[in-house]
């Protein structure tokens, strides 16, 4: 499971090497964002504010091993870097883009142990969202928008910036309360390969969408199919 990503700066792909930061609640989100299929006089004109795509992202989905059954809205702001008459890029490392604001509605994960214990039975956990939640998760990503073939390319990785609390059973122990972060990938393919899958756009003011991501070899098996709509304008 993604829990983090430490990208180099490119305009052709960010890739990516997943760091566990929490074993049991890394959910990995993907989701493709349409970018503009024009770009406005106005930006090419004052390169020094090139705006940024703002909107809300609505995603859910599965997870495997432990199993994670998620749903969240994500509203985000993706700062314009460079652009011209061929080409639109967002590109920000963590820190250089606002917060995204993360509405938790949903984050069920359960998981059995392979092996048996002495007793022969197996020991088995579920836990689940105290409340739904919304939460500051920090981004780190990249936009890629070719204007000459009207498709786009993203790859957006959200951290928690604090901890989630979670109401927890063990078949064995019984109930217990744990607090922990979670992590967010958001892509048109999987970390480092979002290029596999650009997305087409029709118009640069508004960018809106469904599309649902189907699990791939370079995920090797870790969601199922992740369903998105996303509704993103640029904004100066």
């Amino acid at each position: 499971m993604l829990t983090e990503i430490a990208p180099s700066r490119s305009k052709a792909a960010r890739s990516s090497n997943g760091m566990r930061l929490a074993p049991c609640f890394n959910a990995v989100i993907i989701v493709a964002v349409a970018a503009g299929a024009a770009v406005p006089a106005a930006v090419l004109a004052q390169p020094a504010k090139l705006g940024a795509y703002t909107g809300t992202i609505n995603v859910s989905g599965t997870e495997v091993s432990p199993q994670v059954v998620f749903r969240a809205t994500v509203k985000v702001s993706l700062p314009v870097t460079e652009r011209d008459s061929r080409s639109v890029s967002s590109d920000f490392l963590s820190g250089e883009a606002p917060n995204a604001s993360v509405l938790l509605s949903q984050w069920d994960v359960s998981f059995k142990e392979k092996s048996a214990e002495s007793d022969g039975k197996f020991s088995s956990w579920t836990c689940a969202l105290a409340a739904p939640v919304e939460i500051a998760m920090k981004p780190t990503g990249i936009l890629n928008v070719d204007l000459d073939k009207k498709k786009h390319e993203l790859s957006l990785t959200l951290l928690s910036t604090q901890d989630v609390a979670f109401n927890c059973v063990h078949s064995r122990s019984g109930a217990y309360k744990k607090k922990q972060g979670v992590a967010l990938y958001v892509g048109t393919g999987a970390p480092g390969m979002q290029g596999l899958a650009p997305q087409s756009f029709a118009d640069a003011g508004r960018l809106s969408a469904k599309y649902t991501l189907m699990p791939t070899a370079e995920t090797r098996g870790q969601y199922g199919p992740i369903v998105q709509e996303w509704d993103l304008r640029w904004v100066r």
